[in-house]
Protein backbone atom coordinates (compact mmCIF):
# COMPACT_ATOMS: atom_id res chain seq x y z
CA UNK A 1 0.00 0.00 0.00
CA UNK A 2 2.88 2.36 0.77
CA UNK A 3 4.38 1.59 -2.63
CA UNK A 4 1.04 2.19 -4.39
CA UNK A 5 0.58 5.52 -2.60
CA UNK A 6 4.09 6.82 -3.24
CA UNK A 7 4.07 5.75 -6.89
CA UNK A 8 0.67 7.39 -7.48
CA UNK A 9 2.14 10.74 -6.40
CA UNK A 10 5.09 10.74 -8.79
CA UNK A 11 3.71 8.89 -11.82
CA UNK A 12 1.65 10.46 -14.66
CA UNK A 13 -1.94 11.30 -13.59
CA UNK A 14 -3.60 8.76 -15.90
CA UNK A 15 -1.57 5.98 -14.21
CA UNK A 16 -1.99 7.46 -10.75
CA UNK A 17 -5.76 6.99 -11.01
CA UNK A 18 -5.32 3.22 -11.44
CA UNK A 19 -3.03 2.97 -8.41
CA UNK A 20 -5.41 4.95 -6.22
CA UNK A 21 -8.34 2.79 -7.29
CA UNK A 22 -6.24 -0.21 -6.25
CA UNK A 23 -5.67 1.34 -2.79
CA UNK A 24 -9.43 1.84 -2.42
CA UNK A 25 -10.13 -1.69 -3.66
CA UNK A 26 -7.64 -3.28 -1.25
CA UNK A 27 -9.02 -1.21 1.64
CA UNK A 28 -12.56 -2.40 0.93
CA UNK A 29 -11.44 -6.02 0.56
CA UNK A 30 -8.96 -6.31 3.44
CA UNK A 31 -9.69 -3.39 5.78
CA UNK A 32 -8.37 0.13 6.23
CA UNK A 33 -4.76 1.13 6.81
CA UNK A 34 -2.90 4.41 7.15
CA UNK A 35 -2.81 4.57 3.33
CA UNK A 36 -6.60 4.34 2.98
CA UNK A 37 -7.08 7.99 3.93
CA UNK A 38 -4.92 9.15 1.03
CA UNK A 39 -6.65 6.74 -1.35
CA UNK A 40 -10.10 8.13 -0.59
CA UNK A 41 -8.78 11.72 -0.57
CA UNK A 42 -7.42 11.23 -4.09
CA UNK A 43 -10.66 9.49 -5.11
CA UNK A 44 -12.68 12.48 -3.88
CA UNK A 45 -10.49 14.70 -6.09
CA UNK A 46 -11.35 12.57 -9.10
CA UNK A 47 -15.06 12.91 -8.33
CA UNK A 48 -14.62 16.68 -7.98
CA UNK A 49 -12.92 16.79 -11.39
CA UNK A 50 -15.89 14.90 -12.86
CA UNK A 51 -18.32 17.43 -11.37
CA UNK A 52 -19.78 15.17 -8.66
CA UNK A 53 -19.22 17.59 -5.77
CA UNK A 54 -21.76 15.92 -3.48
CA UNK A 55 -19.95 12.57 -3.40
CA UNK A 56 -16.55 14.30 -3.58
CA UNK A 57 -17.36 16.09 -0.32
CA UNK A 58 -18.65 12.86 1.25
CA UNK A 59 -15.51 10.86 0.46
CA UNK A 60 -13.25 13.78 1.42
CA UNK A 61 -14.79 13.84 4.90
CA UNK A 62 -14.56 10.05 5.02
CA UNK A 63 -10.81 10.19 4.32
CA UNK A 64 -10.34 12.71 7.16
CA UNK A 65 -12.31 10.46 9.49
CA UNK A 66 -10.11 7.47 8.60
CA UNK A 67 -6.95 9.51 9.13
CA UNK A 68 -8.11 10.59 12.59
CA UNK A 69 -9.24 7.11 13.59
CA UNK A 70 -5.94 5.58 12.45
CA UNK A 71 -4.04 8.43 14.14
CA UNK A 72 -2.01 8.71 10.95
CA UNK A 73 -0.27 11.97 11.80
CA UNK A 74 2.48 11.24 9.27
CA UNK A 75 -0.17 11.32 6.52
CA UNK A 76 -1.83 14.53 7.72
CA UNK A 77 -0.04 16.90 5.37
CA UNK A 78 -0.27 14.57 2.36
CA UNK A 79 -4.03 14.04 2.76
CA UNK A 80 -4.74 17.72 3.39
CA UNK A 81 -2.70 18.83 0.38
CA UNK A 82 -4.77 16.47 -1.76
CA UNK A 83 -8.14 17.60 -0.36
CA UNK A 84 -7.49 21.33 -0.27
CA UNK A 85 -5.91 21.35 -3.73
CA UNK A 86 -9.36 21.02 -5.23
CA UNK A 87 -12.30 19.48 -3.34
CA UNK A 88 -12.59 21.70 -0.27
CA UNK A 89 -11.85 24.85 -2.28
CA UNK A 90 -15.12 24.15 -4.10
CA UNK A 91 -17.26 22.56 -1.40
CA UNK A 92 -16.21 24.74 1.57
CA UNK A 93 -16.01 28.50 1.98
CA UNK A 94 -12.48 29.57 1.05
CA UNK A 95 -12.00 31.53 4.27
CA UNK A 96 -12.55 28.33 6.27
CA UNK A 97 -9.69 26.64 4.38
CA UNK A 98 -6.93 29.03 5.44
CA UNK A 99 -6.19 27.80 8.98
CA UNK A 100 -6.38 24.03 8.26
CA UNK A 101 -4.00 24.35 5.30
CA UNK A 102 -1.48 26.40 7.28
CA UNK A 103 -1.64 23.88 10.14
CA UNK A 104 -1.11 21.02 7.66
CA UNK A 105 1.94 22.87 6.31
CA UNK A 106 3.46 23.14 9.77
CA UNK A 107 2.67 19.54 10.66
CA UNK A 108 4.21 18.40 7.38
CA UNK A 109 7.48 20.13 8.24
CA UNK A 110 7.48 18.49 11.68
CA UNK A 111 6.92 15.07 10.07
CA UNK A 112 9.70 15.68 7.53
CA UNK A 113 7.32 15.67 4.55
CA UNK A 114 8.76 18.87 3.08
CA UNK A 115 7.38 18.31 -0.43
CA UNK A 116 3.73 18.16 0.65
CA UNK A 117 4.33 20.85 3.26
CA UNK A 118 5.41 23.10 0.38
CA UNK A 119 2.31 22.11 -1.59
CA UNK A 120 0.22 23.24 1.39
CA UNK A 121 2.18 26.51 1.45
CA UNK A 122 1.35 27.09 -2.23
CA UNK A 123 -2.32 26.32 -1.58
CA UNK A 124 -2.36 28.70 1.40
CA UNK A 125 -0.91 31.56 -0.65
CA UNK A 126 -3.47 31.04 -3.42
CA UNK A 127 -6.36 31.08 -0.94
CA UNK A 128 -4.98 34.09 0.94
CA UNK A 129 -4.66 35.99 -2.36
CA UNK A 130 -8.43 35.65 -2.81
CA UNK A 131 -9.46 36.12 0.84
CA UNK A 132 -7.13 38.56 2.55
CA UNK A 133 -7.84 42.29 2.41
CA UNK A 134 -4.30 43.56 1.91
CA UNK A 135 -1.98 42.29 -0.80
CA UNK A 136 1.05 43.55 1.11
CA UNK A 137 0.37 41.19 4.04
CA UNK A 138 -0.17 38.24 1.68
CA UNK A 139 3.05 39.12 -0.15
CA UNK A 140 4.98 39.08 3.14
CA UNK A 141 3.62 35.64 4.04
CA UNK A 142 4.43 34.40 0.54
CA UNK A 143 7.99 35.70 0.82
CA UNK A 144 8.49 33.89 4.14
CA UNK A 145 7.10 30.62 2.77
CA UNK A 146 9.20 30.99 -0.39
CA UNK A 147 12.36 31.35 1.69
CA UNK A 148 11.34 28.26 3.65
CA UNK A 149 10.83 26.27 0.42
CA UNK A 150 14.31 27.28 -0.72
CA UNK A 151 15.82 26.07 2.56
CA UNK A 152 14.16 22.66 2.09
CA UNK A 153 15.14 22.58 -1.61
CA UNK A 154 11.57 22.49 -2.90
CA UNK A 155 12.01 24.98 -5.76
CA UNK A 156 10.25 22.70 -8.26
CA UNK A 157 7.14 22.52 -6.07
CA UNK A 158 7.28 26.24 -5.30
CA UNK A 159 7.30 27.04 -9.05
CA UNK A 160 3.49 26.75 -8.84
CA UNK A 161 3.51 29.93 -6.74
CA UNK A 162 5.87 31.98 -8.95
CA UNK A 163 3.10 33.27 -11.32
CA UNK A 164 0.99 34.21 -8.29
CA UNK A 165 3.86 36.19 -6.77
CA UNK A 166 4.40 38.12 -10.00
CA UNK A 167 0.66 38.79 -10.36
CA UNK A 168 0.68 40.28 -6.86
CA UNK A 169 3.67 42.48 -7.75
CA UNK A 170 1.82 43.69 -10.86
CA UNK A 171 -1.30 44.54 -8.85
CA UNK A 172 0.84 46.35 -6.26
CA UNK A 173 2.37 48.55 -8.97
CA UNK A 174 5.79 46.92 -8.90
CA UNK A 175 6.03 45.98 -12.58
CA UNK A 176 7.11 48.07 -15.55
CA UNK A 177 4.31 46.64 -17.71
CA UNK A 178 1.39 45.76 -15.42
CA UNK A 179 -0.47 43.81 -18.12
CA UNK A 180 2.49 41.44 -18.61
CA UNK A 181 3.44 38.80 -16.07
CA UNK A 182 7.10 39.79 -16.04
CA UNK A 183 9.31 41.06 -13.25
CA UNK A 184 11.20 40.20 -10.09
CA UNK A 185 9.38 36.90 -9.40
CA UNK A 186 10.82 35.43 -12.61
CA UNK A 187 14.45 35.99 -11.65
CA UNK A 188 15.52 32.59 -12.99
CA UNK A 189 13.94 33.29 -16.39
CA UNK A 190 14.50 36.26 -18.69
CA UNK A 191 10.76 36.78 -19.17
CA UNK A 192 7.44 34.96 -19.10
CA UNK A 193 7.98 33.48 -22.57
CA UNK A 194 11.21 31.85 -21.39
CA UNK A 195 9.43 30.60 -18.27
CA UNK A 196 6.64 29.08 -20.39
CA UNK A 197 9.16 27.53 -22.79
CA UNK A 198 11.06 25.90 -19.92
CA UNK A 199 7.82 24.61 -18.35
CA UNK A 200 6.74 23.22 -21.72
CA UNK A 201 10.07 21.45 -22.26
CA UNK A 202 9.77 19.84 -18.82
CA UNK A 203 6.13 18.90 -19.48
CA UNK A 204 5.15 20.82 -16.35
CA UNK A 205 1.51 21.29 -17.33
CA UNK A 206 0.43 22.41 -13.87
CA UNK A 207 2.92 25.26 -13.92
CA UNK A 208 1.79 26.17 -17.44
CA UNK A 209 -1.86 26.27 -16.42
CA UNK A 210 -1.19 28.46 -13.39
CA UNK A 211 0.97 30.78 -15.51
CA UNK A 212 -1.69 31.11 -18.19
CA UNK A 213 -4.33 31.84 -15.55
CA UNK A 214 -2.44 34.62 -13.76
CA UNK A 215 -1.30 36.16 -17.04
CA UNK A 216 -4.93 36.15 -18.11
CA UNK A 217 -5.97 37.75 -14.81
CA UNK A 218 -3.58 40.70 -14.95
CA UNK A 219 -4.18 41.17 -18.69
CA UNK A 220 -7.94 41.42 -18.09
CA UNK A 221 -7.56 43.76 -15.11
CA UNK A 222 -5.31 46.10 -17.11
CA UNK A 223 -7.58 45.96 -20.19
CA UNK A 224 -5.41 43.87 -22.51
CA UNK A 225 -8.29 41.72 -23.77
CA UNK A 226 -6.40 40.21 -26.71
CA UNK A 227 -3.66 38.86 -24.44
CA UNK A 228 -6.21 37.58 -21.91
CA UNK A 229 -8.08 35.66 -24.61
CA UNK A 230 -4.81 34.34 -26.04
CA UNK A 231 -3.89 32.94 -22.61
CA UNK A 232 -7.22 31.23 -21.98
CA UNK A 233 -7.15 29.64 -25.42
CA UNK A 234 -3.67 28.27 -24.67
CA UNK A 235 -5.00 26.92 -21.38
CA UNK A 236 -7.99 25.26 -23.04
CA UNK A 237 -5.71 23.89 -25.76
CA UNK A 238 -3.71 21.80 -23.30
CA UNK A 239 -4.28 18.06 -23.35
CA UNK A 240 -5.13 17.89 -19.64
CA UNK A 241 -5.96 21.39 -18.34
CA UNK A 242 -5.16 21.64 -14.63
CA UNK A 243 -8.14 22.48 -12.41
CA UNK A 244 -6.52 22.53 -8.97
CA UNK A 245 -6.24 25.68 -6.85
CA UNK A 246 -9.63 26.63 -8.43
CA UNK A 247 -7.74 27.61 -11.59
CA UNK A 248 -10.22 25.76 -13.82
CA UNK A 249 -13.23 27.52 -12.28
CA UNK A 250 -11.59 30.94 -12.40
CA UNK A 251 -10.59 30.48 -16.04
CA UNK A 252 -14.24 29.79 -16.95
CA UNK A 253 -15.34 32.97 -15.16
CA UNK A 254 -12.61 35.15 -16.66
CA UNK A 255 -13.20 33.73 -20.14
CA UNK A 256 -16.81 34.82 -19.87
CA UNK A 257 -15.82 38.33 -18.79
CA UNK A 258 -13.18 38.74 -21.50
CA UNK A 259 -15.47 37.36 -24.21
CA UNK A 260 -18.32 39.72 -23.29
CA UNK A 261 -15.91 42.66 -23.10
CA UNK A 262 -14.53 41.70 -26.51
CA UNK A 263 -18.09 41.42 -27.86
CA UNK A 264 -18.82 44.99 -26.78
CA UNK A 265 -15.58 46.16 -28.34
CA UNK A 266 -15.77 44.35 -31.70
CA UNK A 267 -19.57 43.82 -32.03
CA UNK A 268 -18.84 40.26 -33.18
CA UNK A 269 -21.47 37.63 -32.34
CA UNK A 270 -18.91 34.87 -31.76
CA UNK A 271 -17.61 36.59 -28.61
CA UNK A 272 -21.12 37.15 -27.31
CA UNK A 273 -21.90 33.43 -27.74
CA UNK A 274 -18.67 32.38 -26.02
CA UNK A 275 -19.40 34.75 -23.15
CA UNK A 276 -22.90 33.34 -22.64
CA UNK A 277 -21.58 29.75 -22.78
CA UNK A 278 -19.06 30.55 -20.05
CA UNK A 279 -21.68 32.27 -17.92
CA UNK A 280 -23.88 29.15 -18.08
CA UNK A 281 -20.95 27.19 -16.64
CA UNK A 282 -20.53 29.84 -13.93
CA UNK A 283 -24.22 29.45 -13.05
CA UNK A 284 -23.60 25.73 -12.50
CA UNK A 285 -20.62 26.56 -10.29
CA UNK A 286 -22.80 28.94 -8.29
CA UNK A 287 -25.37 26.19 -7.82
CA UNK A 288 -22.78 23.56 -6.81
CA UNK A 289 -20.68 25.85 -4.61
CA UNK A 290 -22.76 28.90 -3.64
CA UNK A 291 -20.42 30.09 -0.86
CA UNK A 292 -17.62 30.75 -3.37
CA UNK A 293 -19.34 31.42 -6.70
CA UNK A 294 -22.86 32.73 -6.13
CA UNK A 295 -21.62 36.33 -5.92
CA UNK A 296 -20.08 35.98 -9.39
Amino acid sequence: MDLLETTSIYCPPYFGFILVFRIVQLSISHGVSVNTAYGFAYYSGILCHLGDLCNASKYAKFSLDIMQRMQARQKYCRVYSCLYFGVFLKTNHMHSCLDPVLKAHRDGLKAGDTAHATVCAVIYCNIAFRCEKKLASVKQVLTDLKREAQVYKQASVWSLAVPLEQAMLNLMGRADKPNLLEGDAFLLAENIDTFITEATSMEAERVLCVTYYYQMLVAYIFDDLELAIQMVEKYLGLENPFEGLVVGSEVIFLYGLTSLAQARKTKEVIWKNRGHESMKKVQKLAKDSPSNYQHK
